[in-house]
């Protein structure tokens, strides 16, 4: 629970559920704080500014460093006349200024829009679109991409600002629209900007993979990103104190498990994230055992990679206390493996961008292998027939996973009619299809446009990729 700033429980259900007695030492209700991610942040550069926020390479960039940084780029932007609830995308990857351009979009009120810089001109377009981005501020490689959005009328899009890295340090041209970031800040104030945020405040807007269709835009805010870091930390409580999270970063930042973990997480805790400038199984095993984090959100097929490298069974991979794998299926063969070589401790987890990423999880001290675990504090999750939404179904049958509680969103941008039949009644409609054993733990079986019909029967890819991968 977060120690620096005042809490109080919010109004929300009061229920029991059968799941609550796996939850060992962690409450089946929470308290969240309502102070905005933007006055969190503040305390903990209050209280550490010396504290490295992030590793990247052989750099390291503390609390006070990255604050100050914000602070200069947030008032840049508003000197260029971006306004608190204007869109900034950062088409970035992986790099510190991701983090330092998101903690300044929380200064100054603006809604983050990350996006995915190998995207194509026509998807980076229609996110920009939908979303009504004004600004974008990406890196060199990626601006020949987006010249182009700031001459088509039919566009938002109005200004392009470039990090220039030392592999990439090119001469931009001399045109209305273009900026170098660095020029920027270097004439910006360090002022601590005036906005004044709120706890309901739309502070992300993030897309979704575009799974079964378009891409939608999930209006996230500070209340939902602190209730899914309450939750996932208040869950690790046992395997790692709070105050003393060193994550290894391996995810995306533009996808909402990497925001997530590797920006969210730390304001919670007050931790220091390791970015890796390439994710390959080599840089991983090699910041095992540099920095030894104990915290690692991580993907199945980086799990599987490592189970076959021949450092695994003398590296620092031990120092891990918590692995958490996302964003895909864990084959149960490379848990095993992975846990037996490295003594590490992986729980596998389930939410998407409608849940802040949030759903369900392993418990730490009752795991079961090829499950997502048990849903998370303070959310009701509920099984219910394909064709209707509305009839429950008994145990061990699969229908659609639908979930209400304060990580849900309340809905996608500009999207009305697909608003009104994902969130219905207040619950949320994720479309994966799953079902609950006798003990209440949750399996996901596929999503329910991936499902396959044959000979009468319902057959589900992720039963044939495991047979495949056995």
């Amino acid at each position: 629970m977060h120690t620096l700033i005042n809490e109080r429980r919010l109004d929300r259900m009061s229920f029991e559920r059968p799941w609550h007695k796996w939850y060992g030492d962690v409450p089946a209700q929470l308290e969240y704080s309502q102070v905005p991610l933007k006055y969190q942040f503040i305390e903990w550069v209050k209280k550490q500014p010396e504290k490295p926020l992030v590793y990247f390479a052989d750099q390291v960039f503390t609390y006070g460093e990255i604050d100050l940084q914000a602070r200069k780029v947030a008032n840049a932007l508003s000197e260029l006349g971006v306004k608190p609830g204007d869109r900034v995308s950062i088409t970035l990857p992986n790099i510190p200024q991701f983090i330092t351009i998101a903690h300044a979009c929380l200064k100054g009120g603006f809604i983050l829009v990350p996006a995915n810089p190998l995207y194509t001109t026509p998807e980076l377009g229609h996110q920009f679109n939908d979303s009504g981005t004004e600004t974008v501020i990406t890196i060199a490689p990626v601006v020949e991409k987006l010249i182009g959005l700031l001459d088509d009328p039919s566009h938002p899009l109005k200004r392009i600002i470039v990090i220039n890295l030392p592999n990439f340090d090119v001469k931009l041209p001399e045109r209305e629209g273009l900026y170098d970031l660095s020029e920027l800040i270097s004439k910006a104030s360090d002022a601590e900007p005036d906005y004044e945020a709120k706890i309901d405040d739309i502070v992300l807007l993030l897309y979704t993979g575009g799974t079964t269709g378009v891409p939608k835009g999930c209006c996230i805010s500070n209340a939902n990103l602190i209730a899914i870091a309450t939750e996932y930390l208040t869950w690790a409580q046992s395997l790692i104190k709070v105050d003393e999270f060193l994550t290894l970063c391996s995810v995306p930042l533009y996808h909402i498990y990497g925001i997530n973990t590797q920006f969210n997480f730390p304001i919670y805790t007050g931790g220091t994230s390791i970015i890796l400038p390439e994710i390959t199984p080599d840089s991983i095993m090699d910041a095992f055992d540099r920095f030894e984090p104990n915290f690692w959100p991580t993907v199945p097929a980086l799990l599987q990679a490592l189970t076959m490298h021949p450092r695994l069974p003398q590296s620092k991979a031990n120092a891990v206390k918590c692995i958490l794998s996302g964003s895909a299926p864990l084959p149960a063969e490379v848990m095993r493996k992975f846990e037996e070589i490295s003594g590490a401790k992986i729980l596998e987890g389930y939410g998407g961008s409608e849940t802040t990423n949030g759903i369900s999880a392993n418990p730490v001290h009752k795991q079961k292998i090829g499950s997502v675990g048990v849903p998370l504090p303070d959310l009701d999750v509920k099984i219910v027939d394909l064709e209707t939404g509305t009839k429950e179904m008994p145990l061990g049958e699969p229908g659609e996973i639908i979930v209400k509680g304060p990580v849900i969103i309340k809905e996608y941008c500009q999207k009305p009619e697909e608003t009104a039949q994902a969130f219905r009644d207040g619950w949320f409609y994720t479309g994966d299809i799953g079902y609950f054993d006798e003990e209440h733990y949750l399996y996901i079986v596929d999503r329910k446009k991936d499902m396959i019909i044959t000979s009468g029967f319902n057959v589900y890819p992720r039963d044939i990729d495991e047979v495949l991968y056995t």
